[in-house]
């Protein structure tokens, strides 16, 4: 990969991974996997190095440079340019396991992504969706539609964790756990990625950064602040097998 993808990578990459994700991934590890939304490969990463992912990974993004730098992850990664709402390279009924992090919140339709994880899973198979939900004070410096708020693209931004589960219904799905937990903001990202402007961080490892310093990881997880009013919210569910 070069250095210029490298420099536009806005997202890091770590070992790191949701509780109820890793927990679902280490009872049932999936022989493929559709990652929809990749961006720049955290959660398949994630997976990854865990060896929690047998052959395959789709990574599906309309992003370009981001499927460039997911691609460079593991040489498991498949990348697909496509809308998450409908995969067509991606055959019905074909993987093991969907993940999905913080992208239904961006979909015009939110629906869609229920119904195109229940086409791509095989029967039995497990699913993975995280967002975030908005309290009634929330905020954040970024303007967009739903005003001062975590990133400008998002569309929506669930208020309840039954909002978000009903959001994810689907005949063919079964959602069997959905939590929440305070959204917080590490501090040390945009300083390192200012680093990086500044030609003191090599543009080409930024993304792995923090799985290659301690230093940098402790920072990390030390420097981090509240997000008012937000929580993250991740839900795990299987496809109902055939009768």
């Amino acid at each position: 990969m070069s250095q210029g993808r490298h420099a536009r990578s806005r997202y890091f990459v770590t070992a790191e991974m949701p509780r109820l994700l890793l927990e679902r991934a280490r009872t049932e590890p999936p022989r493929v996997l559709a990652d929809l939304g990749a961006g720049e490969g955290a959660t398949l990463y994630a997976l990854e190095r865990a060896g929690l992912v047998g052959e395959k990974i789709y990574a599906v993004d309309l992003s370009r440079s981001s499927l460039a730098l997911a691609e460079g992850l593991s040489r498991k990664v498949v990348p697909i340019l496509s809308d998450v709402a409908r995969v067509d390279e991606i055959p019905s009924g074909s993987v093991d396991a969907v993940t999905s992090s913080q992208v239904i919140e961006h979909l015009p339709d939110d629906r869609a992504l229920a119904r195109e994880i229940a086409r791509l899973l095989r029967p039995g198979g497990w699913f993975y969706v995280s967002t975030l939900l908005r309290g009634p004070r929330a905020w954040w410096f970024r303007r967009g539609p739903l005003g001062w708020q975590v990133a400008p693209t998002h569309v929506r931004e669930y208020s309840t964790e039954e909002a978000f589960a009903e959001a994810l219904s689907h005949p063919d799905l079964e959602l069997e756990a959905i939590e929440s937990r305070p959204l917080r903001f590490p501090v040390a990202d945009p300083a390192l990625r200012l680093a990086a402007a500044a030609h003191l961080v090599a543009p080409e490892k930024l993304t792995t950064v923090y799985e290659r310093s301690r230093t940098a990881a402790k920072l990390r997880d030390a420097l981090q602040v509240r997000v008012p009013g937000y929580d993250w919210v991740d839900a795990v569910g299987r496809k109902v097998a055939a009768a």
